[in-house]
């Protein structure tokens, strides 16, 4: 692993609690854990995380503690925004996916369907997973501000400003992660790159807010994201509260792929890490078996 700067530390630590700029609203207030993907969604109990921590290019993480992935990023009035109208239907859709892939093996079905036969409210799903990656850093609020305010203004239709995506993926791993503001890019083997502003990795998903329209660049590569077929879900926001059935397959009808994080394993030495450690925060942990 390489990250371009000074030997240092990296990462706000948005585990302590204190006043500082809620991620949604901007109010300097206490801080509260704003659990990313929701508890609902099984991030709770048994769960464990810890910070990751980069000193003089040596990587490291925290002793892990059981609780769930999770981030002081958010002020009480905008975590329960996300809880009162959101998360339970991202409980939903994590349940549906869990049961489909469980049922598929246990029962030897044949090959599934390019998307899962399952049903979702997505408008409620996208907004209760990027409320949850403003908890990842307070410069998303900074950098797309009307974004912010429709997703606190409950607006029964979004759309993402322009310079940013959704993806997502299907993710069966244990391996947890939850992350802000990274530039990465391959340097050994297949040039690709991997930006995000805000990536959330947990069983039965995996969710990044991405720059849009970066194309493909000779000296770059490819886009990760593009290279490996994630789901563009932007127009999800599109859908008001009141849709809660739709099916996924009508949803995603180029398919979603099975990924894994691209700087998990040994792969990690593969790439350069760029980020700024007054931004950027990473958990990593894992879900029991």
């Amino acid at each position: 692993m390489s990250d371009k700067r000074p030997p240092g530390t990296l990462g706000v630590d948005l585990r302590k609690p204190g006043l500082r700029p809620c991620g949604l609203c901007g109010e300097v207030r206490g801080m509260t854990k704003a659990h990313v993907p929701p508890q609902v969604a099984g991030n709770r109990g048994k769960v464990t995380s810890a910070t990751v921590r980069v000193h003089n290019n040596v990587r490291s993480v925290g002793r892990l503690d059981a609780g769930g992935m999770w981030m002081r990023g958010l002020c009480g009035d905008c975590n329960s925004l996300a809880g009162l109208n959101y998360d339970s239907a991202y409980g939903d859709f994590a349940k549906a996916l869990d049961t489909y892939q469980r049922a598929r093996s246990l029962l030897y079905l044949p090959r599934a369907d390019p998307a899962p036969p399952v049903r979702v409210a997505p408008g409620r799903v996208a907004r209760s997973i990027l409320i949850g990656m403003f908890a990842t850093t307070p410069q998303l609020r900074v950098m797309f501000p009307g974004l912010a305010v429709d997703l606190r203004g409950r607006r029964s239709h979004i759309a993402l400003p322009d310079g940013a995506s959704l993806r997502m993926a299907l993710y069966p791993l244990r391996w947890t992660r939850l992350a802000s503001m990274f530039n990465n890019y391959r340097v050994l083997g297949r040039r690709l790159y991997y930006n995000v502003f805000s990536e959330v990795y947990f069983r039965p998903l995996a969710w990044a807010l991405i720059p849009s329209d970066r194309g493909y660049d000779e000296h770059m590569g490819e886009s990760v994201f593009d290279n490996l077929g994630w789901a563009t879900v932007d127009a999800w926001l599109q859908y008001g509260d009141d849709v809660t059935g739709v099916d996924l397959r009508d949803l995603c009808r180029r398919g979603i792929p099975h990924v894994r994080h691209p700087l998990s394993g040994h792969e990690q030495d593969n790439w350069v890490q760029l980020f700024n450690d007054k931004i950027t925060a990473i958990i990593e942990g894992e879900i029991p078996s």
